[in-house]
């Protein structure tokens, strides 16, 4: 009896170990896509994307070593590179993920209604639209990959996906990037990109932190297909996704846990 209890705390340590390898796996890769398609520069895409407007995303993200438990950040400040607000996303509870963009100068924005789990698309709303149904865009992610696609009411397709290039520097980097994509030619245009390396992510957070801030660079024309303040909250939506599935990644390892303890 005795060497059937070692064997079985000597099983559930190693079941322990493989969730948690898992899991330190995912977050060694939450910047990149799961198919091969989209970790490297789509050769569909016109590359003359030249900045035009910097803004700095503060968002502390959810740490590799955290418990599963809601963001307690309930307050997301995207500030202008002179450290002046220019948005700020507020959530009304820990509990929930609706959340409410705002600027200083013209109040709230868009409202975003989030929920958790999968096959539950979040839905953004301009707010102070009258018509309500033209008003609102579901945001639906693309399986098995983490990109995420939206379209507005007059048609136009939107998608941001986790890519591999090359910086200034020649080195490879992983940005968040946002595209206008042709629905019939699958042509796409930069219009966004976020940047997370060690000079532009958050203060106090890893490249292992899941839906940290960085460094978001929008294209000089931008505005031309898409309106800034709808560029910010569905990046800030990119990075919510990102600590749902660490959450959820860190909820089976703890369910693991506990049901290999009873």
């Amino acid at each position: 009896m005795a060497s059937d209890g070692f064997f079985t705390d000597d099983l559930r340590l190693e079941n322990a170990k493989a969730d948690m390898k898992e899991l330190k796996s995912s977050a060694a890769s939450i910047h990149s896509t799961a198919t091969a398609n989209t970790l490297f520069e789509n050769s569909n895409t016109n590359t003359s994307f030249i900045p035009g407007r910097t803004l700095l995303i503060n968002s502390r993200g959810h740490a590799l070593t955290r418990l599963p438990l809601p963001s307690s950040e309930l307050e997301i400040l995207i500030c202008n590179p002179d450290g002046t607000p220019a948005y700020i996303s507020t959530r009304g509870k820990r509990s929930s993920g609706d959340a409410v963009l705002s600027s200083p100068k013209s109040g709230h924005l868009i409202s975003t209604s989030y929920f958790f789990g999968p096959m539950r698309d979040p839905v953004i709303r301009r707010l102070g639209d009258p018509d309500e149904q033209l008003a609102a865009i579901k945001v639906s992610a693309r399986c098995p990959s983490r990109t995420t696609r939206f379209t507005l009411p007059d048609g136009s397709k939107f998608e941001w996906s986790y890519i591999r290039t090359r910086g200034a520097d020649k080195k490879k980097v992983k940005l968040l990037v946002l595209d206008k994509v042709d629905g019939g030619t699958g042509a796409r245009r930069r219009l966004a990109q976020l940047r997370r390396d060690d000079e532009t992510r958050t203060p106090g957070t890893s490249k292992t932190t899941a839906g940290n801030g960085g460094e978001l660079l929008i294209d000089q024309n931008a505005y031309e297909a898409l309106e800034e303040p709808m560029i910010v909250v569905t990046c800030l939506l990119m990075l919510k996704k990102e600590v749902d599935r660490r959450r959820l990644l860190q909820f089976m390892v703890v369910a693991g846990v506990v049901s290999g303890g009873s």
